[in-house]
C-alpha cells in the first residue's frame, strides 16, 4: 500500500483540479463512486486477495478511480458551502453592516479589506486613506454587489477560496472600536510597526520593493516598474510564497555552512523561516509558505528526493483538504508547490552544470536553486499570462540571487530603524543597493522583450 500512497495523493488532487474547472452535479460523482465501489468489492471477493495490493493492477486502479472522485467531491462539497453565507441573499440592496477587520491589501488607489461580519465575509474596497487595522470594528453601509469576473479570470472562484461571495465598493465607513488585544493583533501590530520602518528608511520604490520581498506586499509600486517584473518573470518575488522563503533559507543555510557545523546552519535556516512567519502575521498564506519551504530545506539537507517529494505530497493533500480551491485559486500555494518541487528534483542537477559558479557564500547553491525552482514554475507563469522570453531564466538568476541580501539587510534595517532610524538607514544601505540593482536588471531586461 505504502508504494501506492504517492498515486493515490495525485488521484485526489488531479480531482479536485478537474472539478475546479468543471461544473460537475454531487449526485454523479456519488453515483460513479458508487459504482467504483461496488466493483472494488467483487473484485476482491472474486480474487480473494489480501490488502496489500501488489501487483494487482484492477484493484490498483479502482482505488485511485476513487481518490479521484474523493477529490471532485471534496470541492463540490466546499463550493455548496455558500449555503452558510447569508450576504448573497441580499445582492443589490443597501445595508448597513458591522464586522471586524480580518485582512487588508493595499493598492495603488484603494484599499481592499475582508470584514468578518455576522450575515458573512465581505470584501470591501475603499480608498487608502484612513487606514483601518486587523481586529479594528467597523460599520458600513452600502451595495451588496456580486463579485464579477473577468474575461481571463475566475474572480467569484478566487474570493470563494477565502469564504467571500460579496463585496461593498466604496461604502461609508465608521470606526466603531479598535482592535481586541491577543497573539494574532499583537502580530499585526509588529507587521505595521515594520513595514513603517521600512518605508522610513528606504525611498520608494525600494522601500515597497522590499516590503514585496519580505512581507508578500506590493504596497503602492509604479504600473511601470511592476510591468517590467511581469515581463521578465520575476513577479513571483513578490508573492508570498514558498519560493521567496526557500531561497532564503538555502541561502542561509549555505552562507552559515562555511563557519558553523551543519546542524547549526540548519537550525538558523529553520529559525529563520520562523522568524520570517511569525513576522508576516502567521496568516494561513504565510504558514503553508513556510511548510513547503522546510521541507524544500530538507531536500537540500539530505540529498534525497524520494522522502522530500513524498513530504511535499502529504502536506499538499492536507491543505487541499481543508480548502480545495487553493489548488486553482490560490497562486502562493502553486508557487509554493511548483518551486519546492522544482528545488526536490533538479537542485542538484544545477549545482553541476553551474560548476563555474563559486561556492563562497553559496552563491552557487543560490544560483542553482533558483534555476530549478524556475523551470517548474515557468508554466503557472505562462498559464497567468505573464511575458515569458528568452531572458526569463538569466533574469531570475540575477535578480533572485539578490533576494536573500535583500531580505537580510532589509530586516537588520528594518529592526534598527525602530530603535533610531539613522541606524536602520546604515543597516539597509546594502539592501538599497541590491533592489537597485534588481530594478536595473528588470527594466534593462524589460526593453529588450
Amino acid at each position: 500500500m505504502a508504494k501506492l500512497t504517492p498515486y493515490l495523493l495525485s488521484a485526489f488532487l488531479s480531482g479536485v483540479m478537474l472539478r475546479s474547472f468543471f461544473n460537475i452535479p454531487e449526485k454523479w460523482i456519488l453515483g460513479i463512486m458508487g459504482l467504483v465501489v461496488g466493483f472494488l468489492i467483487i473484485e476482491i471477493t472474486a480474487s480473494k486477495i489480501s490488502f496489500s495490493f501488489q501487483g494487482v493492477r484492477s484493484v490498483s486502479a479502482l482505488f485511485f478511480l476513487i481518490f479521484f472522485l474523493l477529490g471532485t467531491l471534496r470541492f463540490s462539497v466546499f463550493e455548496n458551502n455558500i449555503v452558510e453565507d447569508k450576504l448573497h441573499n441580499r445582492y443589490g440592496e443597501v445595508l448597513t453592516l458591522s464586522g471586524r477587520v480580518v485582512a487588508s491589501e493595499p493598492k495603488p488607489n484603494s484599499v481592499r479589506i475582508i470584514l468578518e461580519t455576522d450575515l458573512g465575509r465581505l470584501l470591501v474596497v475603499f480608498r487608502p486613506y484612513p487606514q483601518y487595522k486587523y481586529g479594528d470594528m467597523l460599520e458600513v453601509k452600502g451595495k451588496i454587489e456580486e463579485p464579477e469576473n473577468t474575461p481571463d479570470f475566475d474572480v467569484k472562484k478566487y474570493l470563494a477560496k477565502d469564504k467571500i461571495y460579496s463585496e461593498m465598493i466604496f461604502p461609508e465607513i465608521k470606526k466603531v472600536d479598535a482592535g481586541k488585544s491577543g497573539v494574532l493583533p499583537a502580530l499585526f501590530w509588529i507587521r505595521e510597526k515594520f513595514e513603517t520602518s521600512l518605508k522610513n528608511i528606504l525611498p520608494e520604490p525600494q522601500a515597497s520593493l522590499a516590503d514585496g520581498m519580505l512581507l508578500g506586499r506590493e504596497g503602492v509600486l509604479p504600473q511601470d516598474i511592476i510591468g517590467a517584473f511581469r515581463n521578465t518573470s520575476t513577479i513571483h518575488i513578490l508573492v508570498l510564497s514558498g519560493y521567496n522563503i526557500t531561497i532564503v533559507g538555502n541561502s542561509l543555510l549555505a552562507f552559515f555552512g562555511f563557519f558553523l557545523p551543519q546542524v547549526f546552519a540548519w537550525s538558523v535556516s529553520v529559525f529563520g523561516i520562523l522568524a520570517f512567519t511569525l513576522m508576516t502575521g502567521a496568516e494561513p498564506a504565510a504558514v503553508r509558505a513556510a511548510i513547503m519551504a522546510l521541507i524544500g530545506l530538507l531536500a537540500l539537507r539530505t540529498g534525497r528526493k524520494a522522502l522530500p517529494a513524498l513530504s511535499l505530497l502529504w502536506a499538499a493533500f492536507f491543505m487541499i483538504l481543508i480548502n480545495p480551491m487553493y489548488l486553482r485559486f490560490d497562486r502562493g500555494f502553486q508557487l509554493s508547490f511548483m518551486a519546492t518541487l522544482g528545488l526536490i528534483l533538479f537542485s542538484g542537477f544545477f549545482q553541476k552544470k553551474f560548476w563555474f559558479a563559486p561556492k563562497f557564500l553559496g552563491v552557487r547553491e543560490a544560483a542553482a536553486a533558483s534555476a530549478s525552482a524556475q523551470l517548474f514554475v515557468l508554466p503557472l507563469l505562462i498559464s497567468w499570462g505573464n511575458t515569458v522570453s528568452i531572458f526569463s531564466l538569466p533574469a531570475n538568476i540575477l535578480v533572485v540571487t539578490a533576494v536573500p541580501a535583500v531580505m537580510l539587510f532589509g530586516f537588520l534595517g528594518a529592526l534598527g530603524g525602530l530603535i533610531f532610524p539613522a541606524i536602520g538607514q546604515i543597516l539597509a544601505g546594502p539592501a538599497y543597493l541590491f533592489i537597485t540593482y534588481q530594478l536595473f536588471i528588470v527594466k534593462f531586461l524589460a526593453g529588450l522583450v
